[in-house]
Formats: C-alpha cells, sequence, structure tokens
C-alpha cells in the first residue's frame, strides 16, 4: 500500500515556482547536498519514531519481557511483543504514509500545501491508513501472516509518532528555507525572487546544459 501511494505521488503536479528556479548543478544535478541531507534526517526521523513505540511497549510497560520462539507463533509470553510489532507496523506505515505528503516539495511546509491537488495521492494515503485496521484485528490474518495482534493504547504511541515526526519534519523544512536560502543565493526573475544556486556573471549556455 505504500509502494502504490509513491507511485501517485508521480502523478503529483509541477511545483508552481519550478520555472523561478535556477537550473541545477550539471555535475551534481538532483542528487545534490540537499538530497542526500534529506535522505539522512527523515531516515532518522521516521526510523526512531517506531523504535521508540517497540521500546516502550516491550521494556517501560511490558518489563523486557520477549517471550519464547514468537517467531513461529503465539506462544507463551508473545503477547507483548505481537502488541510491540503492531505499534510498529503502524506506527512505521503512518510515517511513510505521511511523508509522501512532506515530499510534494522540497522545502514548503505541508500546512501551506493543497493535499487535495493530487487527489489519487491523497486517496491512496488514506486508503493505505485505513487498511492498516484489518492487518491488525483480523483474527489469523494478524497472528498467523504478520505476526502480531490488536492494539488499544498504543495508538497513543502511534498518534505521538507522527506528531513527532511534523514537528521534526517542519523543523527541518524552516531550517532548510532559512539557511539554504541564504547560502544558494537568489534568482530574480520577473521581479520574483526564487531560493536556488546564484548565477554567475560568467554562466554561460555550455555550463548550463
Amino acid at each position: 500500500m505504500c509502494l502504490l501511494t509513491f507511485f501517485r505521488l508521480g502523478l503529483e503536479p509541477a511545483a508552481h515556482d519550478v520555472m523561478l528556479r535556477p537550473p541545477h548543478n550539471v555535475i551534481s544535478g538532483v542528487f545534490n547536498k540537499e538530497f542526500a541531507s534529506d535522505i539522512i534526517v527523515y531516515g532518522i526521523i521516521m526510523g526512531a519514531a517506531p523504535l521508540l513505540c517497540f521500546v516502550i511497549v516491550v521494556y517501560v510497560v511490558g518489563n523486557g519481557n520477549l517471550g519464547v520462539d514468537c517467531n513461529h507463533g503465539m506462544n507463551t509470553g508473545c503477547d507483548t511483543v505481537y502488541r510491540a510489532r503492531a505499534a510498529v507496523f503502524a506506527s512505521l506505515t503512518l510515517l511513510i504514509l505521511l511523508h509522501a505528503f512532506e515530499m510534494k516539495h522540497s522545502r514548503r511546509s505541508i500546512f501551506t500545501m493543497n493535499l487535495l491537488e493530487n487527489k489519487p495521492l491523497f486517496i491512496s494515503v488514506v486508503g493505505g491508513s485505513l487498511a492498516l485496521f484489518p492487518c491488525i484485528y483480523i483474527p489469523q490474518f494478524n497472528d498467523v501472516v504478520f505476526k502480531m495482534t490488536g492494539i488499544s493504547w498504543e495508538w497513543g504511541l502511534c498518534a505521538a509518532s507522527v506528531v513527532f515526526y511534523i514537528v521534526l519534519a517542519e523543523g527541518y523544512k524552516a531550517l532548510k528555507r532559512r539557511y539554504w536560502h541564504k547560502r544558494d543565493g537568489v534568482v530574480t526573475i520577473a521581479g520574483k525572487e526564487s531560493p536556488g544556486t546564484e548565477l554567475s556573471r560568467n554562466t554561460t549556455v555550455e555550463t548550463l546544459r
């Protein structure tokens, strides 16, 4: 379901300021320092939140009880691990789906975007979120296929993970808008300013190819 969501992200209309941006650096291209920074920062954020969910369920609430041979069935003492897995599954899935919205633009805040502009993406995100419930709560399907069980208060951890992700992701984007904008320079076209790589006076057609 997450893969389908990112296929839908490929249908995203071009950003409104795309023609105000300067050309990409011919050497780094799309895979520039900002792209690498995005991978590292978003990866850490999205990995930390589900990991914290697992730690809280198993080691804070469950007193570190990992059960016996829980990868082969719901054995004695495996309830805590199964609930932790469900919490991680729900948390990570929600973050991946939400991340698709964040990736509509590399610097704009999600709160300034029109999330309904790409309706296939919006529908896939909502559908993916709803698909969590049968995976977690349908008997046999949850514990036999996914090795997890139904959760209750753990949904609060999932909600906290979403808030955690939004706060840090939006903070990271705010830093990029402020500091990357200054470092990259500003290109003025038709009286409008756009962040990007400042063009040198010696720039020629050949260097932009």
